[in-house]
């Protein structure tokens, strides 16, 4: 089991058209979103227009749920999703147009040639063969195969495992994200 303590000081923040994102995990780590050269990607993107158009991303699954604020995003030809703070996370193909309303942060994994999801979880969650990130929304002490892990809120708990698990914390909503290569 390999695991990574990441905290705000390791992410890297960038502009895009509706306002800035900030990548917490990419991996392959010698990836490149710019390139789109990643499997897994986790970041956080601040929403600043009230109106804006989601980076078109063929190939990529995306999962997505607001952190604060909220917004509604339209696909032509779909039904508005609505999504307010810490809602179940929305998968949908980062292929299709994605026309969002609303100011918000949010939290986000994103996926290419990998399988996986993102939820939201209390107290527990399964460790997966493969990639867990787990990411904490106030401060939180987590439990690992005996192990006590101390993360502020914002701060991302990345768990490469090769046997199934269990991962305990002590309280509050912690996003969990799985993903199998």
């Amino acid at each position: 089991m390999r695991i990574l303590h990441l905290k705000k000081e390791d992410y890297v923040t960038s502009r895009w058209s509706g306002g800035t994102t900030t990548q917490l995990y990419l991996y392959p780590e010698d990836g490149s979103y710019a390139q789109r050269r990643f499997q897994i990607r986790v970041s956080s993107a601040a929403v600043e227009l009230e109106e804006s158009d989601f980076t078109p991303l063929p190939g990529v699954d995306r999962w997505i749920t607001p952190l604060a604020g909220g917004f509604t995003l339209t696909h032509p030809g779909r039904e508005p999703v609505v999504m307010g703070p810490l809602q179940a996370p929305y998968g949908f193909s980062g292929g299709i147009e994605t026309h969002c309303v609303g100011r918000a942060v949010d939290f986000n994994l994103m996926l290419q040639g990998a399988a996986g999801r993102m939820e939201i979880r209390t107290l527990s969650s399964p460790v997966e063969p493969g990639f867990n990130g787990f990411y904490p929304v106030a401060d939180c002490a987590f439990l690992l195969e005996g192990r006590r892990h101390v993360l502020e809120g914002g701060e991302l708990l990345v768990v490469w495992a090769d046997a199934p698990g269990t991962i305990l914390w002590d309280d509050g909503a912690v996003i969990c994200c799985h993903a199998a290569l």
